[in-house]
């Protein structure tokens, strides 16, 4: 057998190997290198944004300061118009950070407020002719916790009333029967807030657990303290004069029981709808606390 060709043929298949190899290695380098300059230039084309400073972040509705805040450089393409420029510093110094903002994160226009929110501010939107009362309820009567701010309820009142010809006139003594009667005090009224076993709105439990960081929120809605101040005691009505003045001629009535009925939510305005996520974690607990 004849074997020269054989040994002519092993050297090409090697050289045409390396020459591959070296095309390959050539390619990897001028990748790394574009990927490289291309990187390079990123950096070197910047925005100057303001983020938070402190180490222990800022609190909510704190207003910001020089030592709150500082420049920072930020890659061009991770910018977005929300972000604050590093050039508006002045206008931003004395706003107040709507919510619990962490170290180095950046800041954003919808994050600061010129002005801290009112207190129990649903009171400043009552209407002028209209008036709120307090009524005192067993939450577990009346749906438990799906009765939130902002639901429209029905409520009746139940008393007992003397019987009409309760006494018989030919007897030296009278004895008198009494019948309970039911009607609608109010057909339809809201719901503005609800009251804890301490008196204080649970909507502004809620409201003041939002402005705390993630971690500490955690830790908060998952302490009994907080699940006994979101049950409700009390109810904080919005009615007509004329619906309050209704109320009062059953107040004094001894005997008197309201049954309170949930509406439709169709047409309300249910103030814990603006915070869904935190409702569901409370509602999470709640049943957990309860196995």
């Amino acid at each position: 057998m004849d074997l020269s060709s054989l040994k002519n043929t092993t050297p090409n298949r090697h050289l045409f190997k390396r020459i591959a190899a070296v095309v390959f290695s050539l390619a990897v380098i001028v990748v790394s290198y574009m990927v490289m300059t291309n990187a390079s230039k990123e950096a070197r084309d910047v925005v100057a944004v303001l983020r938070v400073k402190p180490s222990g972040g800022v609190p909510a509705y704190a207003p910001l300061t020089e030592s709150s805040i500082e420049k920072y450089n930020l890659i061009k393409s991770e910018y977005t118009e929300d972000m604050v420029l590093a050039e508006d510093i002045e206008d931003v110094k004395g706003k107040l950070s709507k919510y619990y903002l962490r170290k180095n994160s950046v800041l954003y226009k919808d994050q600061l407020a010129d002005e801290k929110p009112l207190k129990n501010e649903w009171l400043y939107q009552v209407n002028e002719k209209n008036e709120v009362l307090t009524l005192p309820y067993n939450f577990l009567e009346v749906g438990g916790d799906i009765l939130v701010p902002g639901d429209r309820v029905r409520i009746r009142v139940s008393y007992e009333k003397e019987a009409a010809g309760g006494g018989n006139p030919n007897l030296s003594f009278s004895t008198s029967s009494t019948v309970t009667k039911t009607e609608i005090l109010f057909d339809s009224i809201v719901v503005k807030d609800m009251l804890n076993a301490n008196s204080h709105s649970i909507y502004e439990v809620y409201k003041e657990v939002q402005k705390l960081s993630e971690d500490k929120k955690q830790e908060v809605m998952k302490s009994k303290d907080f699940l006994a101040n979101i049950q409700p005691r009390a109810l904080v009505l919005e009615g007509t004069s004329a619906q309050i003045n209704n109320y009062a001629r059953y107040k004094g009535l001894e005997g008197k029981s309201f049954l309170i009925t949930i509406l439709s939510r169709k047409n309300s305005d249910v103030i814990l709808d603006q915070l869904p996520t935190l409702e569901k974690e409370v509602e999470s607990w709640i049943e957990e606390e309860s196995r």
